[in-house]
């Protein structure tokens, strides 16, 4: 089975996510701006409800499935 991955656009929130122990896979520049990095996670429900928490959102599971 294949790991779903999740883009990261915000450096601060990657950082707050590595912090919370979640598992990063690489980096990659920014396609529509190089000067950006992009950061790959491994993506997990704890990542989503992590995403939502720090950006001050909900989380509803399965709902951006």
């Amino acid at each position: 089975m294949e790991k779903r991955l999740k883009n990261i656009y915000k450096k601060q929130l990657f950082l707050d996510l590595i912090q919370l122990g979640h598992n990063f896979h690489h980096s990659m520049r920014n396609k529509n701006n190089p000067k950006y990095q992009v950061y790959v996670m491994v993506d997990t429900p704890k990542l989503r409800e992590d995403m939502a928490r720090l950006s001050g959102h909900t989380y509803k599971e399965g709902y951006y499935e």
